[in-house]
């Protein structure tokens, strides 16, 4: 068989040189050979909301002065993921040359440095009808697979609710936040409308953003952002404090964001006391209590100047004062207490004088 092959081919060959004679220009005939070359390295995106396989084109050629059939084998000891190859079995004419497709595919998140070589070996396997040894006649590509890096953050709050604030006061924010990437990630996390919160009085003293290097599939430690309240506000203040963590590792990463909302009173125009709404339930009742002891003061003060007035008059009026006998006792207490009933008839005449006088005080 071997040696028909050989008379074959040394037919073919002995033959060209006198076709060649009956053309203008004479060639020299090249022996059987092949080539294969690819494009770029493939990296495969396996983010779970954009994975789709990648494709790898590549071409083989016929370099020869003959038609040859020509096959390809690949070499591949990739986990998880398949390299299929569609078509594997080319017939060209001399010179010709093929484009074929070879996909990757596997599943999502795949690791960053998931890495796989491999090769696509190309061999002559016929020159024209006759079968041919494709010992010396073969073309290698080598390449590798790789996987993208993709980066997926996830930012997390146990507290979202408002937040009241005084003058000055500040305030910290609690949060965490998860690296949901395939590699390491360094995230970034910051107050998303920093400018417009500053615009609004408040500051940040011991700075607006914080960011720590998460494993993949890891989560940060406990972090913290301190907000102040501006120092002064001349009505309520209420805004919103947008806070956004980002991928360090993709630049088109999407971010994650919370809102919580701040808000800022206008402090009480009511003066003196220090404002009506600032007080405690304690302090109305201690204030009502002086309150009242004034009042209840100032009047048992007017009370007793008409008393001491009324008997004031009555002294410096000149009297005639007749003892009364001994035998008659009970009649002088009964004027006794004729006289202190005269007493308060007489406050009963000027009452009117004295709802005067605490009608001032209304």
């Amino acid at each position: 068989m071997r040696r028909g092959k050989i008379l074959a081919f040394a037919l073919a060959f002995f033959m060209l040189p006198a076709l060649s004679v009956m053309t203008s220009a004479q060639e020299i005939p090249t022996m059987p050979s092949v080539e294969i070359d690819c494009d770029s390295n493939p990296e495969m995106n396996v983010h779970p909301s954009y994975y789709e396989p990648v494709d790898l084109n590549c071409v083989v050629r016929n370099p020869s002065s003959f038609e040859e059939t020509i096959s390809v084998e690949k070499e591949w000891e990739g986990n998880n993921v398949e390299m299929i190859m569609l078509e594997d079995t080319f017939t060209l004419a001399a010179g010709e040359e093929e484009e074929f497709i070879i996909t990757f595919s596997g599943p999502t998140k795949l690791s960053a440095d998931t890495s796989y070589s491999f090769s696509l070996i190309a061999q002559v396997d016929s020159v024209g009808m006759v079968p041919w040894d494709s010992t010396n006649t073969n073309a290698t590509y080598n390449g590798e697979f790789t996987v993208s890096t993709y980066g997926m953050v996830e930012l997390e709050m146990s507290d979202k609710s408002t937040r009241t604030l005084e003058l000055d006061e500040a305030r910290t924010i609690s949060f965490q936040f998860t690296n949901n990437g395939n590699d390491e990630d360094k995230i970034r996390v910051s107050i998303a409308n920093e400018a417009e919160l500053i615009e609004n009085g408040f500051s940040f003293p011991l700075g607006s953003f914080v960011a720590e290097d998460v494993a993949a599939g890891g989560v940060s430690s406990l972090r913290e952002i301190s907000i102040t309240a501006p120092s002064e506000v001349t009505k309520e203040v209420r805004v919103q404090m947008i806070i956004r963590a980002e991928s360090n590792n993709d630049a088109n990463a999407e971010f994650s964001e919370i809102a919580i909302t701040i808000v800022i009173e206008k402090p009480s125009d009511i003066s003196g006391l220090g404002g009506l709404d600032e007080m405690s339930t304690g302090d109305m009742k201690k204030y009502g209590a002086i309150i009242g002891a004034g009042i209840l003061g100032i009047f048992m003060l007017v009370l007793v100047l008409k008393v001491i007035g009324r008997r004031s008059s009555e002294v410096s009026t000149p009297q005639t004062i007749e003892l009364p006998e001994i035998e008659e006792e009970s009649n002088i207490i009964a004027d006794d207490f004729d006289e202190f009933d005269d007493l308060f008839a007489d406050l009963d005449e000027e009452d009117d004088d004295l709802d005067s006088f605490l009608d001032d005080f209304e």
